[in-house]
């Protein structure tokens, strides 16, 4: 009984300190409004549109500042508000795949001066990385399509 008592005595201030859920979300919300807060969501919107302002001007035709700007718009105004609710939505993803201690080390490097600018400069190394990925993407492309459709038709 002596023993029993004991492991019960340790075991409490280990249940008290047992991180939650709800522990983990709200400070997954804390990161994602620091992270929000430096973000250029334009910058990150304008990488989306610009391989097809790349494909146009490809195709020989030549687009007046008026009709990028109407593209531009277009994007934002289609884009933004989804997206930042998606980046607000993933503080419960990191609580279901993130302990506390890596939700809060992300929280505390993105309040940093350092943190805040390398999250100013994401849209950049995004933007920076896109062309390679892209032709990455269009390299394999035409091969990777016969052997899609070959697993999927059992061949």
């Amino acid at each position: 009984m002596k023993h029993l008592v004991l492991t019960l005595a340790l075991l409490l201030p280990l249940s008290a300190h047992a991180e939650t859920r709800e522990d983990r979300v709200a400070a997954a919300e804390e990161y994602v409004e620091l992270a929000l807060a430096g973000f250029d969501m334009a910058a990150v919107i304008e990488t989306m549109y610009q391989p097809l302002l790349q494909q146009v001007a490809a195709g020989g035709q030549t687009l007046s500042e008026d009709q990028v700007m109407g593209i531009r718009q277009l994007y934002l105004d289609t884009f933004n508000d989804p997206m930042l609710k998606l980046m607000r939505d993933q503080s419960q993803i990191m609580a279901d795949i993130m302990t506390l201690g890596e939700i809060t080390a992300l929280r505390d490097f993105y309040a940093t001066p350092e943190g805040k600018s390398v999250m100013a400069k994401l849209p950049q190394l995004t933007a920076a990385q896109q062309p390679g990925v892209m032709q990455l993407v269009n390299d394999n492309m035409a091969g990777l399509m016969p052997q899609v459709l070959a697993i999927i038709n059992g061949e």
